[in-house]
């Protein structure tokens, strides 16, 4: 069953539609003169083109999510270590962390704050993964706070794969090409309505 949209349709139709929506006016002309893009909501967003995922993925992400849930705070303090070792400039982004060896890192309380920071959205996403409007408000206003981090779009597309490679040894033998697909699907979806957000 699709996830049902507020007016009675599903996600499955709304990405059907996206493509024929694209490049119309989010709203008709408003009967009070008001200009109409101001008055957008988080439904019209969600009708825009978003990456597919599919309602198996999600019953995907939520049940291996409970297994990662077990140990939070180090699946996130690994996938920032791997983010600071295969992109040594994002690290620099950071100043709690600039210039810190590998050592330090691996045992800053600063470190794991951040971490769970990010996995805490995670589990957000997974308490609105059959929300969509939630879900969208959500990543939109964290992407926003981005902005005013000073975050360069590209980093965003960064995190899946270090979040991937390192929930996968946790997951165990859960772990299979379908559950990577999920979770890979996810973060396309995560990080593009995040940099919508941030690209202006």
């Amino acid at each position: 069953m699709g996830v049902q949209h507020s007016k009675g349709r599903s996600l499955a139709s709304i990405e059907r539609n996206s493509s024929r929506r694209k490049y119309l006016p989010a709203n008709g002309p408003s009967c009070n003169g008001h200009d109409s893009a101001a008055t957008a909501t988080i439904e019209d967003k969600a009708a825009q083109e978003l990456p597919p995922f599919t309602d198996r993925q999600k019953e995907l992400v939520v049940a291996t999510w409970k297994v990662v849930q077990e140990d939070i705070a180090k699946v996130g303090v690994t996938m920032f270590m791997k983010l600071f070792e295969t992109h040594p400039e994002v690290q620099s982004v950071f100043l709690p962390f600039r210039g810190k060896s590998h050592e330090d890192l691996q045992d800053s309380p600063q470190l794991k704050s951040h971490a769970l920071r990010v996995m805490g959205t995670v589990e957000t996403c997974m308490n609105h993964i059959h929300q969509l409007q939630e879900l969208h408000q959500t990543l939109h206003d964290l992407g926003a706070r981005h902005v005013m981090y000073n975050a360069k779009v590209d980093y965003i597309d960064l995190i899946g794969p270090q979040f991937i490679w390192a929930i996968e040894p946790v997951v165990g033998d859960q772990w299979t090409p379908e559950v990577e697909q999920a979770w890979s699907d996810l973060f396309k979806l995560i990080a593009h309505i995040m940099k919508d957000a941030m690209t202006f």
